[in-house]
């Protein structure tokens, strides 16, 4: 596919860091529901704008209920090692794919600054340092 192609596709701006210089074929994380149900585009993490439902639906965090969000916190803590492990394999995956494809690779790039590998990091301190948690830890109600 034609990268101009994909800039032509009637998806909403992504938030995703990358999503501007996607793979041939790849389309951006806005593509909601791109994976079926049940199937988390695991680039949510990357963000902070969206949360993603079980059925591929967006949810503007900025509009969700404290209930919402403390739902999908709680769903998140859950799932933190599914969710670390495989955004980890999606990451080993980036790389060996950038480098096939001459791209410079960010976590690579990062890595070489003296930031911290994904490998480095217990699942909650991965998920806790995302975008996405940040995001939603801010507009969690204190509870007191």
């Amino acid at each position: 596919m034609d990268p101009a192609a994909v800039d032509e596709m009637p998806f909403p701006p992504s938030p995703v860091p990358g999503d501007d210089d996607l793979w041939p074929g790849e389309t951006p994380f806005t593509n909601f529901g791109q994976f079926g149900i049940d199937m988390l585009d695991l680039r949510v993490f990357d963000q902070d704008v969206y949360w993603v439902d079980r059925f591929g639906r967006p949810h503007l965090i900025a509009e969700m209920t404290d209930d919402y969000i403390a739902n999908v916190i709680a769903h998140l803590e859950e799932h933190v090692v599914s969710f670390y492990y495989g955004s980890l394999q999606r990451s080993l995956g980036q790389m060996v794919g950038d480098a096939i494809l001459g791209r410079l690779n960010a976590d690579v790039v990062a890595s070489a600054a003296g930031a911290p590998g994904m490998e480095e990091l217990t699942p909650t301190q991965w998920l806790e340092g995302t975008p996405l948690m940040r995001r939603l830890r801010s507009r969690r109600p204190l509870v007191g």
